[in-house]
């Protein structure tokens, strides 16, 4: 399911590339119009949905206009597979994407496919704004199909990875310790069964429209429900990076209510990887000098 609330342009190119999915299991792409109703954007989501509609299994419903957490619930609960991928409106996804979660949906687990970021994601929607769906979807498979990262890619291919996604990447992986084994719930790219979702109770809608940490809180309950993260390499997403002018004051507001929800360790500790400065290894070290006893793991 992919909410959207003013980004049809980018939401244009993240179907086209849903339209392209190769061996995908069955299943249809819900789209939350979160749009302000009968506005511009509404009008121009119409459109972008009448040109994918004959390539790809979607249908839209409405949004309540209660932010990220109220919109993911709302599609969840409008679909009927029983596993739910939570893909974003500016996220270019591979032809392999949902196959490679489809051979992952295990009982058990919530999964997180990698996510990079694209700095040159304006030129990109500049250049693809008024192309075939055809050139789009070119365009998004070369993404996938370029070196992992680096120069070689050359500046429109060239990727990142943020700060958050490392630290669940080596966590994972062991080249950190891994400290919050919930964290990994990304709703920019993740994926769980319609069961658990129900059973966990949703995302906390009561993050309202403040930007941040809702998707996160949504995996800690999830592990606490018994569940495991489980991350999906193949199920790339490369995230159309746009400037948020008061990101960091979002997200502060946010982990405040996380923490007052969590008053765990590794939720007290995500200001030092969530922040303009974060990065994984500070994260690590403020969780273990929050820790109560040394081999702690801040498990919920």
């Amino acid at each position: 399911m992919v909410p959207t609330r003013g980004d049809h342009e980018q939401l244009r190119l993240t179907l086209a590339c849903l339209a392209a999915q190769a061996g995908a299991p069955p299943h249809e792409v819900v789209v939350v119009d979160d749009n302000d109703r009968g506005g511009e954007d509404s009008r121009a989501l119409t459109s972008v949905l009448e040109e994918v509609r004959g390539l790809l299994p979607v249908r839209a419903v409405a949004g309540p206009g209660r932010g990220r957490a109220a919109a993911r619930n709302t599609g969840a609960a409008a679909a009927g597979a029983p596993w739910i991928v939570f893909l974003d409106a500016d996220v270019v996804v591979g032809p392999g994407f949902l196959r490679a979660y489809g051979e992952a949906a295990r009982p058990g687990r919530f999964l997180h496919g990698r996510m990079r970021e694209l700095p040159a994601a304006r030129r990109l929607l500049g250049r693809l704004r008024s192309a075939p769906l055809a050139e789009v979807q070119e365009s998004g498979a070369a993404l996938h199909t370029a070196p992992e990262e680096g120069a070689e890619r050359g500046p429109m291919r060239r990727t990142m990875t943020n700060a958050l996604e490392r630290a669940i990447e080596s966590m994972a992986g062991g080249a950190l310790p891994d400290v919050a084994p919930w964290l990994g719930l990304v709703g920019a790219n993740s994926a769980v069964s319609r069961e658990s979702w129900c059973q966990a109770g949703g995302f906390e809608e009561s993050f309202g429209r403040v930007w941040g940490c809702e998707d996160l809180e949504f995996g800690l309950r999830l592990h606490e429900a018994g569940l495991r993260r489980h991350l999906v390499p193949r199920a790339l997403g490369i995230h159309l990076s746009h400037a948020r002018r008061d990101r960091w004051e979002q997200h502060s507001v946010n982990m405040e209510r996380f923490t007052a929800l969590h008053p765990l360790p590794s939720v007290r500790a995500l200001s030092a990887l969530l922040g303009a400065d974060g990065s994984p290894e500070r994260y690590v070290a403020a969780v273990r000098a929050d820790t109560p006893a040394p081999g702690f793991v801040d498990t919920p």
